[in-house]
């Protein structure tokens, strides 16, 4: 069985490409920039064809498979987001023979970044679902395949990849800031790039600091209000309690922080809607606007095993209790831990 990590996967790629590859996994930045490095290495994205995985025409796939390719050395095939959930049965099983037959000249590129491919499992040691997971085992047990995993890495080695990247863009980042940045940005790869250009074009080759990081991370405010929320819908209240407290730490106006958790609560309920109607990730962003995929796949798993009628008991009281303070007819602070603890009543 041929599972690489991200490392060796980019050595591979330079050194000969295989005829197949799968790539997913937490890390959906690290996805991407595997893809991009095997685009690159085929020629450019000019020699891919790309094909839709929740639309898949299988007639096209293999007519495409069998080409022979007239100027570049290999003929790609790039199948985006194919969820094996979503298929038939015939159709699963038309799939996993046309993987077994893949042509010298041919390379073929699956890759995962736009559903929850674990089925809203969470932990360490998750699993993709059955059926993903037949095509995954399909692709690294041939002779001619590679499945890598771009796991989400954690809070000390995020803060080494920032050290490096920060230098790179001619800046200094203390290791706590750096670590520090790693846990507001919830260890997500993209959030944490875009705030590394931002600190590095305001520190403009000088130090960033844990106190420069406070002042300019807005993504701090977001990661506490996901910890509130999380908490609520798993019935936790210590956690809920802990979240309340950072959340009142920040000294942020009340009616603006309860609208926070209220939007939270909606994209959640949005998740929720949509899985009831066989509906993606993709569906989603698409109908709502969201600019990037793993918000919405994180909005899906935290929605697996929800209670719609909780999800509107809460945005209920957070409503009412924003109206309360708009009036002014009660304390906001009081009214807030209130609101929380009635959140947490089944």
């Amino acid at each position: 069985m041929v599972v690489l990590d991200v490392k060796n996967l980019r050595e591979q790629i330079k050194n000969k490409l295989a005829n197949l590859y799968y790539f997913y996994g937490s890390d959906i930045l690290t996805v991407e920039d595997c893809v991009k490095k095997l685009i690159k290495a085929v020629g450019g994205s000019e020699n891919i064809v790309k094909l839709d995985g929740q639309n898949l025409d299988f007639n096209q796939l293999t007519e495409e498979i069998e080409l022979c390719p007239m100027f570049a050395e290999y003929n790609c095939i790039y199948i985006h987001d194919c969820n094996m959930d979503n298929l038939k049965e015939s159709e699963r099983k038309i799939l996993l023979e046309i993987v077994k037959k893949i042509p010298e000249q041919t390379v073929v590129l699956f890759a995962v970044t736009g559903f929850d491919i674990y089925g809203g499992k969470t932990g360490k040691n998750k699993k993709p679902t059955v059926q993903n997971k037949k095509l995954i085992d399909a692709i690294a047990k041939s002779n001619y395949g590679i499945v890598c995993c771009a796991k989400t890495k954690n809070v000390s080695q995020l803060a080494t990849e920032i050290v490096s990247k920060v230098k790179k863009q001619g800046c200094m980042i203390e290791r706590n800031a750096a670590q520090l940045l790693a846990m507001q940005c919830n260890c997500q790869s993209l959030l944490i790039q875009q705030e590394i250009d931002k600190l590095c074009a305001f520190a403009n080759g000088g130090v960033i600091t844990e106190q420069v990081l406070k002042d300019m991370v807005v993504p701090q405010l977001e990661a506490t209000v996901y910890m509130l929320t999380n908490a609520v819908l798993k019935y936790k209240t210590a956690d809920a309690m802990h979240a309340m407290k950072d959340l009142l730490a920040l000294q942020m106006e009340m009616p603006y922080l309860m609208a926070i958790i209220s939007n939270h609560f909606i994209d959640i309920q949005r998740a929720c809607l949509a899985r009831q109607n066989q509906k993606t990730v993709q569906d989603v962003m698409h109908d709502f606007n969201y600019k990037f995929s793993f918000a919405v796949e994180n909005y899906f798993r935290d929605s697996m095993n929800q209670s719609l009628e909780h999800i509107a008991m809460c945005l209920n009281l957070l409503c009412n209790a924003q109206a309360k303070m708009y009036s002014g007819v009660a304390d906001n602070r009081v009214l807030f831990e209130k609101t929380v603890i009635e959140m947490l009543k089944r």
